[in-house]
């Protein structure tokens, strides 16, 4: 960039007397015009843009190939981008549609963080199928889009805004990963041996997701069951010696969950972990180790998705804390604020307390899960007017003489 083409970038393109609707379009106009993206990274901000409000939808004819010559010479490079950009924020009509609109604003909040919490909680699961190298890219696509407005002073009243956004795509790069491994690991160890120990009969189609019975060392999973209960319960307020032997687990319900604390095991109960383990593994060697276990707290949480949730939630029940029992493998995958979908029911210890036992999970998403209702929007067209009559008892004659037409036709 020449000294020339800076000052007019800070004095005349992003001047703080053009309103935020100018100087972002032309933004994202002069961007995509320098970066060059490939195909792969053209596509994932396309999505992006579409999704944050803004027209980037291809439209055929718009090429500079089909501009007249004489035009192409009299016009500048400025005049030329924005007659063959596909980037546009509308301004005419009354607004109301698919994409932002000023006439419309009230409905539109202008939100970086947000709209990237949405695109990398949905879009990008949907474009990628799952590969980290895809996700990657859709995250460091946008965060250089982020770093591109910051570094040209496009907006600096939402300066703030952006610099999180920036650091929220770091952000869900590891924690889409993270979960792809938790989904691995849960329910884990110690929760598959307390329902297929406990858990009743008619419970289990969910048990036969987690445990092959004929697979199951009944003595092994007593042992661990005993075990990290005896060292957990009372790092929850339990007793310190609660009796195992009388454990009840009741009420299977699906619900989701939301942690709000993570507490691994300690030094301490590691190290008692792993003697009883290797103790147990000397007149069992096929057994596998027994892991320590932390703690994670989590209340009830309805999550929208665009579908149409009917379950509700009372107040109490929104605030109850529920405790559950975890290797620390499985915690070290988790975050505060991360949403698990799970089967659970609830285990009750005499003179020990109660806790969750995970019995299967149906998914967990990220800590910045976020819906956007643009969404819904995404395949939507304005309706236009059709001349054409609706139909009519008198079309019937037509339709059976076509019919029939058909029918010879095929003699």
């Amino acid at each position: 960039m020449t000294p020339a083409e800076a000052w007019d970038e800070k004095n005349l393109i992003y001047s703080p007397d053009r309103s935020f609707v100018e100087r972002i379009e032309e933004g994202i106009q002069r961007y995509r015009a320098r970066r060059r993206l490939d195909a792969v990274r053209n596509q994932v901000f396309t999505q992006y843009l579409i999704l944050g409000g803004v027209d980037a939808t291809a439209r055929q004819f718009q090429g500079a190939d089909k501009l007249p010559d004489d035009l192409i010479r009299e016009s500048t490079k400025g005049e030329l981008r924005d007659m063959v950009s596909d980037d546009v924020i509308h301004r005419g009509g009354k607004g109301g549609g698919r994409f932002y609109h000023p006439a419309s604003s009230e409905h539109w909040d202008v939100d970086f963080t947000g709209v990237v919490a949405g695109f990398m909680s949905h879009k990008v699961l949907d474009m990628s199928g799952g590969e980290m190298e895809m996700i990657w890219i859709a995250s460091n696509t946008i965060q250089n889009f982020l770093k591109y407005l910051i570094l040209h002073d496009v907006c600096p009243e939402h300066a703030d805004d952006i610099n999180r956004a920036i650091k929220l795509c770091d952000q869900a790069f590891e924690e889409i990963g993270l979960v792809s491994n938790a989904l691995e690991l849960v329910p884990g160890a110690f929760n598959r041996s307390v329902a297929a120990l406990h858990c009743e009969e008619e419970d289990g189609d969910a048990i036969s997701l987690l445990v092959d019975n004929k697979d199951l060392d009944r003595n092994h999973a007593l042992h661990t069951v005993a075990l990290i209960v005896t060292l957990v319960l009372p790092t929850l307020g339990g007793s310190s010696t609660p009796n195992v032997n009388a454990m009840e687990v009741t009420n299977p319900i699906e619900r989701t969950f939301e942690i709000t604390s993570i507490t691994p095991p300690t030094k301490e109960m590691r190290q008692r972990v792993a003697v009883v383990s290797e103790h147990l593994r000397k007149s069992n060697p096929s057994a596998p180790p027994i892991q320590a276990c932390g703690t994670m707290q989590g209340h009830p949480v309805i999550v929208l998705d665009g579908w149409d949730v009917t379950d509700k939630l009372t107040d109490e029940e929104a605030n109850e804390e529920s405790p559950f029992i975890l290797e620390e493998l499985i915690l070290e995958q988790l975050r505060v604020g991360m949403k698990l979908t799970i089967g659970v029911s609830t285990c009750t210890v005499p003179g020990g307390g109660t806790f969750k036992v995970i019995r299967y999970v149906k998914g967990i998403k990220p800590s910045f899960y976020t819906f956007l209702p643009q969404d819904l929007m995404r395949y939507w067209k304005e309706p236009v007017p059709n001349e054409r009559p609706g139909p009519s008892i008198h079309d019937r004659h037509d339709l059976l003489e076509l019919a029939e037409g058909e029918d010879e036709a095929d003699d």
